[in-house]
Order: structure tokens, then C-alpha cells, then sequence
């Protein structure tokens, strides 16, 4: 579970900043990796998390499902440790 971790929290942050480079700043990432950490997300799921038209990116309804979620769990572990 501790590995996933750092791939939700990227995801969380790309959702929030709406950029994957901006993401990468506040993350001390390269674009590269933060895409990488989002791509294996959605092959894991099976699903698109980002809708990547029209040179923008915007959460897709899976996305905000797994917000929800990702948020939760960061939360719990968090208070947890």
C-alpha cells in the first residue's frame, strides 16, 4: 500500500494545479516522472483520470472518483502515522 502512496499524492496534485508541469514544481519532479506516476495510475485502473484535449487537462469522472478517495486514504494515513 505504502508504494501507492506517492502516486496518489501526484495525482492529487496534478488534479489541483490542473498541470502536470505545475504539479511537477510543488512535487521536486520532473514532468516526465509526474506523467509516468499518472500513467501507470490509469493503466492500474484501467481508466483515464485527466482528459488531455485541447492542450489543457481537466479531471474526468473517474478522476473525481479516485480524488475522493486518494484524499481520504492520504488523510487516514497520515493521521495514522
Amino acid at each position: 500500500m505504502d508504494e501507492q502512496l506517492p502516486y496518489l499524492d501526484t495525482f492529487i496534485k496534478v488534479a489541483d494545479c490542473n498541470s502536470f508541469t505545475a504539479a511537477a514544481g510543488t512535487l521536486g519532479l520532473t514532468q516526465a516522472a509526474v506523467s509516468q506516476r499518472i500513467q501507470a495510475l490509469e493503466t492500474r485502473l484501467n481508466t483515464s483520470l485527466f482528459d488531455r484535449s485541447k492542450g489543457r487537462i481537466s479531471i474526468t469522472r473517474s478522476g473525481q472518483t479516485l480524488y475522493e478517495y486518494a484524499q481520504e486514504i492520504l488523510e487516514l494515513h497520515s493521521r495514522a502515522v
